[in-house]
Protein backbone atom coordinates (compact mmCIF):
# COMPACT_ATOMS: atom_id res chain seq x y z
CA UNK A 1 0.00 0.00 0.00
CA UNK A 2 2.88 2.37 0.74
CA UNK A 3 4.02 2.06 -2.87
CA UNK A 4 0.58 3.17 -4.12
CA UNK A 5 0.41 6.04 -1.63
CA UNK A 6 3.87 7.25 -2.70
CA UNK A 7 2.80 7.10 -6.34
CA UNK A 8 -0.34 9.14 -5.69
CA UNK A 9 1.70 11.67 -3.69
CA UNK A 10 4.29 11.92 -6.48
CA UNK A 11 1.61 12.51 -9.11
CA UNK A 12 -0.18 15.06 -6.95
CA UNK A 13 3.06 16.97 -6.46
CA UNK A 14 3.90 16.77 -10.17
CA UNK A 15 0.47 18.10 -11.14
CA UNK A 16 0.98 20.98 -8.71
CA UNK A 17 4.47 22.02 -9.87
CA UNK A 18 4.50 21.15 -13.58
CA UNK A 19 2.49 24.17 -14.77
CA UNK A 20 5.01 26.43 -13.00
CA UNK A 21 8.10 24.39 -13.91
CA UNK A 22 10.98 26.23 -15.54
CA UNK A 23 9.42 27.64 -18.66
CA UNK A 24 11.10 27.56 -22.01
CA UNK A 25 11.29 30.74 -24.00
CA UNK A 26 9.07 30.53 -27.05
CA UNK A 27 9.73 32.98 -29.84
CA UNK A 28 6.90 34.39 -31.82
CA UNK A 29 4.04 36.85 -31.89
CA UNK A 30 2.63 37.67 -28.48
CA UNK A 31 0.76 40.86 -29.13
CA UNK A 32 3.88 42.93 -28.53
CA UNK A 33 5.28 42.79 -32.03
CA UNK A 34 6.86 40.13 -34.16
CA UNK A 35 10.12 40.06 -32.21
CA UNK A 36 8.63 39.68 -28.74
CA UNK A 37 8.83 36.48 -26.72
CA UNK A 38 6.31 34.68 -24.49
CA UNK A 39 7.20 32.46 -21.59
CA UNK A 40 5.14 29.29 -21.90
CA UNK A 41 5.32 25.85 -20.38
CA UNK A 42 2.67 24.17 -22.44
CA UNK A 43 4.20 20.72 -21.95
CA UNK A 44 4.10 21.03 -18.16
CA UNK A 45 0.54 22.35 -18.17
CA UNK A 46 -0.57 19.57 -20.54
CA UNK A 47 1.05 16.89 -18.40
CA UNK A 48 -0.54 18.27 -15.22
CA UNK A 49 -3.91 18.10 -16.97
CA UNK A 50 -3.16 14.58 -18.18
CA UNK A 51 -2.37 13.46 -14.62
CA UNK A 52 -5.70 14.86 -13.45
CA UNK A 53 -7.53 13.33 -16.40
CA UNK A 54 -6.09 9.88 -15.62
CA UNK A 55 -6.75 9.96 -11.88
CA UNK A 56 -10.40 11.06 -12.11
CA UNK A 57 -11.67 7.98 -14.03
CA UNK A 58 -9.84 5.72 -11.56
CA UNK A 59 -11.70 7.48 -8.74
CA UNK A 60 -14.96 6.97 -10.61
CA UNK A 61 -14.23 3.26 -11.07
CA UNK A 62 -13.34 2.82 -7.40
CA UNK A 63 -16.47 4.69 -6.30
CA UNK A 64 -18.66 2.53 -8.52
CA UNK A 65 -17.09 -0.78 -7.48
CA UNK A 66 -16.89 0.11 -3.80
CA UNK A 67 -20.34 1.68 -3.59
CA UNK A 68 -19.00 5.08 -2.52
CA UNK A 69 -20.15 8.53 -3.47
CA UNK A 70 -18.12 9.68 -6.47
CA UNK A 71 -15.93 12.75 -6.48
CA UNK A 72 -17.77 16.03 -6.65
CA UNK A 73 -17.99 17.18 -10.26
CA UNK A 74 -16.70 20.58 -9.12
CA UNK A 75 -13.16 19.24 -8.51
CA UNK A 76 -12.66 18.99 -12.26
CA UNK A 77 -13.19 20.99 -15.37
CA UNK A 78 -14.87 18.91 -18.02
CA UNK A 79 -14.96 18.73 -21.81
CA UNK A 80 -17.06 16.65 -24.12
CA UNK A 81 -15.26 14.55 -26.72
CA UNK A 82 -16.56 14.23 -30.30
CA UNK A 83 -17.97 10.81 -29.30
CA UNK A 84 -20.06 12.46 -26.58
CA UNK A 85 -18.04 11.21 -23.59
CA UNK A 86 -17.11 13.66 -20.84
CA UNK A 87 -13.47 13.82 -19.71
CA UNK A 88 -11.81 15.70 -16.88
CA UNK A 89 -9.45 18.29 -18.33
CA UNK A 90 -8.01 19.71 -15.14
CA UNK A 91 -9.03 20.87 -11.71
CA UNK A 92 -8.24 20.16 -8.08
CA UNK A 93 -5.81 17.26 -8.39
CA UNK A 94 -5.02 17.55 -4.68
CA UNK A 95 -8.62 16.68 -3.82
CA UNK A 96 -8.58 13.78 -6.31
CA UNK A 97 -5.35 12.45 -4.78
CA UNK A 98 -6.79 12.80 -1.27
CA UNK A 99 -9.81 10.74 -2.32
CA UNK A 100 -7.58 8.02 -3.82
CA UNK A 101 -5.39 7.90 -0.70
CA UNK A 102 -8.48 7.49 1.47
CA UNK A 103 -9.48 4.46 -0.61
CA UNK A 104 -6.00 2.98 -1.15
CA UNK A 105 -6.80 -0.25 0.72
CA UNK A 106 -9.62 -1.04 -1.67
CA UNK A 107 -7.63 0.00 -4.76
CA UNK A 108 -4.62 -2.25 -4.19
CA UNK A 109 -6.83 -5.30 -3.67
CA UNK A 110 -8.50 -5.02 -7.07
CA UNK A 111 -7.51 -7.35 -9.93
CA UNK A 112 -7.10 -4.40 -12.31
CA UNK A 113 -4.68 -2.56 -10.03
CA UNK A 114 -1.45 -4.36 -11.00
CA UNK A 115 -2.28 -4.90 -14.66
CA UNK A 116 -4.00 -1.65 -15.60
CA UNK A 117 -3.79 1.12 -13.04
CA UNK A 118 -0.22 0.72 -11.80
CA UNK A 119 1.40 0.71 -15.29
CA UNK A 120 -0.63 3.78 -16.26
CA UNK A 121 0.44 5.63 -13.11
CA UNK A 122 4.06 4.56 -13.61
CA UNK A 123 4.04 5.98 -17.12
CA UNK A 124 2.63 9.29 -15.88
CA UNK A 125 5.28 9.52 -13.18
CA UNK A 126 7.98 8.66 -15.73
CA UNK A 127 6.76 11.48 -18.01
CA UNK A 128 6.67 13.95 -15.12
CA UNK A 129 10.15 13.03 -13.91
CA UNK A 130 11.52 13.20 -17.45
CA UNK A 131 10.07 16.68 -17.96
CA UNK A 132 11.58 17.82 -14.67
CA UNK A 133 14.91 16.18 -15.44
CA UNK A 134 14.54 13.71 -12.56
CA UNK A 135 14.05 10.42 -14.40
CA UNK A 136 17.03 8.11 -14.55
CA UNK A 137 16.49 4.48 -15.37
CA UNK A 138 17.98 2.50 -12.48
CA UNK A 139 21.16 0.75 -13.56
CA UNK A 140 20.04 -2.51 -11.95
CA UNK A 141 16.89 -2.54 -14.10
CA UNK A 142 18.87 -1.90 -17.29
CA UNK A 143 21.35 -4.59 -16.33
CA UNK A 144 18.57 -7.11 -15.64
CA UNK A 145 16.89 -6.42 -18.98
CA UNK A 146 20.20 -6.69 -20.85
CA UNK A 147 20.92 -9.97 -19.05
CA UNK A 148 17.47 -11.33 -19.99
CA UNK A 149 17.99 -10.30 -23.62
CA UNK A 150 21.49 -11.81 -23.76
CA UNK A 151 20.20 -15.09 -22.38
CA UNK A 152 17.67 -15.33 -25.19
CA UNK A 153 14.71 -14.17 -23.14
CA UNK A 154 11.56 -13.12 -24.92
CA UNK A 155 10.39 -9.53 -25.06
CA UNK A 156 7.63 -10.40 -22.59
CA UNK A 157 10.19 -11.84 -20.14
CA UNK A 158 12.21 -8.62 -20.40
CA UNK A 159 9.08 -6.59 -19.73
CA UNK A 160 8.32 -8.72 -16.67
CA UNK A 161 11.85 -8.18 -15.36
CA UNK A 162 11.50 -4.43 -15.91
CA UNK A 163 8.08 -4.37 -14.17
CA UNK A 164 9.44 -6.29 -11.19
CA UNK A 165 12.42 -3.95 -10.86
CA UNK A 166 10.20 -0.85 -11.11
CA UNK A 167 7.94 -2.26 -8.43
CA UNK A 168 10.96 -2.64 -6.15
CA UNK A 169 12.00 0.99 -6.74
Amino acid sequence: MNQFLKMVNDLEEAARVLPRWAKRKVEGPSGGGSGSAVLVNVTGLDLAREIHAVLVPWCEQVAEECGLDPLWPEVSSWAQTPSGAWVATGGNTGEVARWLRANAGFVIEQPWYADEMWPELLELRRKARALMGLWRSPRSMRDAVIEAAASGGSLEEMREVARARRAEA
